[in-house]
């Protein structure tokens, strides 16, 4: 009464090439490097990417922002020159880009003749585009599809500002400008350890 089980006959059954991956190359040789054939279906994935954009062109994907230009101006005084320039290319308000910079730098400044920025001390012309870039992925771009094409809301009930996205439709909330905190450069760094 006792049973033999045979296990040889139960092996995997081959499974057959995927159909979507057919669909996708069915015009094109089939490639004996898989590389090869990975390459096609990339491309076009690429290709219908491309189709379906509903007429956005590469030009309006990418915005470049201007490299900031920052002159002395006397001894003791730095002048940002391109300052209202940047501010309209960002879509931001002149006084929430200049509080920023301030409250960064640990300075005093004011705007003049409407299109500059004027900062106390000396500081360079890296130091600001640092910060510049700092503002931008802060304040400025969408963080779901790293647009700059946002608006910045300030809603008076919460006290808070709120960014909208005008390409993916996405809103969040930003921090406000903490007063009192100041970016320490590696100079300062190790000046205060000594």
């Amino acid at each position: 009464m006792e049973e033999k089980i045979d296990f040889s006959g139960m092996k995997k059954k081959k499974k057959g090439a995927a159909k979507s991956t057919q669909d996708a190359v069915k015009n094109e040789p089939a490639p004996q490097d898989s590389d090869a054939q990975y390459e096609i279906m990339i491309n076009k994935v690429f290709e219908l990417l491309k189709k379906n954009k509903s007429g956005v062109t590469e030009k309006q994907q990418r915005c470049v922002v201007k490299q900031p230009e920052v002159v002395r101006e006397g001894t003791k005084k730095t002048c940002w020159v391109n300052f209202q320039d940047i501010c309209d290319n960002l879509d931001r308000p002149s006084d929430h880009l200049s509080k920023f910079i301030l409250m960064e730098l640990g300075t005093d400044g004011n705007i003049a003749r409407e299109t500059q920025l004027i900062l106390k001390g000396r500081h360079s012309e890296k130091q600001i585009e640092s910060l510049l870039k700092k503002y931008i992925t802060e304040y400025v771009m969408c963080q779901m599809c790293k647009s700059i094409e946002t608006i910045l809301i300030k809603d008076s009930s919460i006290r808070m500002y709120t960014m909208t996205c005008k390409r993916c439709g996405c809103t969040r909330s930003v921090q406000p400008i903490k007063e009192g905190y100041h970016h320490m450069s590696k100079a300062e760094r190790t000046k205060a350890r000594e």
